[in-house]
């Protein structure tokens, strides 16, 4: 009993904590970037907006199994909204961030070859992912989805993680090469930037579809897989968020024990810069016998946007 709901208590949990994570990063990109591209703001709205269906899915699946049909041991058997929620929004998000990241290493290279490689496994992976929830949907049950006779979850998985893994050392290799001794410092520390936030995003979308692939592969059934199978998704959408924000800018906070005014500064290509002033006061009180006692007093006193 435990290998069929544990793994699916886990992951939904996990499903909500990245989905609030992903308002946190959507919340700064609105604040950081009003003005930003259009393509931009089309794809944040689209991760969103699937990021939200996916979710709910998820949770009508979860009440089904821990709430309306609990003690019912027939009800761990259907796999219910599961070929959507997965697979299909899944493929769907990874198709979406893979391509915004061959769109990027595009815009590096100049060149197409490696994006056009990125692009194509990319739609293949897709192309998977919608053939899975489509024998899912048609299994209705997990009883029927063993690795032996469901061979289109190990090729979506499998190309996912070739896609990140593609888009990890292209960017590495490209970032390299760039990087001339007779680069400027400012050019250096765009591209280390553009490496660093790139390589870790990219290595930890490949990593959790390998992750999840071994567990279905190793595992058969139970539903061991679908504790990173169901919050896989927010993890690409994490990454294109990370990647959006990463072009801003936050100033250091004043050390303590001084009053003065700080400035936070989101930069961005596409857009003017905004500064939000927030003045500071700090007080620090004497040492007692019970240790050091810090009162901080806070207060906005000008705030300009």
């Amino acid at each position: 009993m435990g290998s069929f709901t544990i793994p699916m208590l886990v992951g939904t949990l996990l499903n909500w904590a990245l989905l609030g994570a992903l308002f946190v990063q959507v919340y700064l990109y609105i604040l950081a970037f009003p003005k930003d591209k259009l393509l931009h703001k089309s794809v944040v709205g689209f991760i969103v907006i699937a990021e939200i269906l996916q979710t709910l899915v998820d949770t009508r699946d979860a009440v089904r199994i821990f709430g309306d049909g609990w003690g019912n041991p027939q009800i761990l058997e259907l796999v219910g909204w599961t070929w959507f929620s997965v697979p299909v929004v899944g493929s769907t998000i990874a198709c979406v961030g893979q391509l915004f990241f061959a769109w990027r290493i595009s815009i590096l290279r100049n060149d197409w070859f490696i994006p056009g490689v990125i692009a194509l496994v990319t739609v293949f992976q897709f192309a998977a992912g919608i053939w899975t929830g489509v024998l899912i949907c048609r299994a209705e049950t997990f009883a029927q989805l063993q690795f032996r006779t469901l061979k289109p979850p190990a090729a979506w998985l499998a190309a996912t993680a070739l896609a990140d893994l593609i888009i990890v050392a292209a960017t590495t290799f490209y970032v390299i090469q760039k990087r001339t001794p007779d680069s400027s410092r400012t050019t250096r520390a765009v591209l280390s930037r553009i490496l660093k936030v790139t390589v870790e995003t990219g290595v930890l979308c490949a990593v959790f579809a390998i992750a999840n692939l071994s567990l279905f592969v190793t595992y058969e059934g139970n539903n061991y897989h679908l504790g990173i199978c169901i919050w896989l998704s927010k993890v690409y959408s994490n990454s294109i968020m990370v990647i959006m924000n990463s072009r801003a800018h936050i100033g250091h906070a004043p050390p303590p024990g001084t009053s003065q005014s700080t400035e936070i500064v989101f930069r961005s290509h596409g857009s003017p810069s905004m500064v939000c002033q927030v003045e500071v006061e700090t007080t620090h009180t004497a040492s007692t016998d019970f240790g050091t006692l810090l009162d901080q007093s806070v207060a906005d006193k000008r705030m300009d946007v």
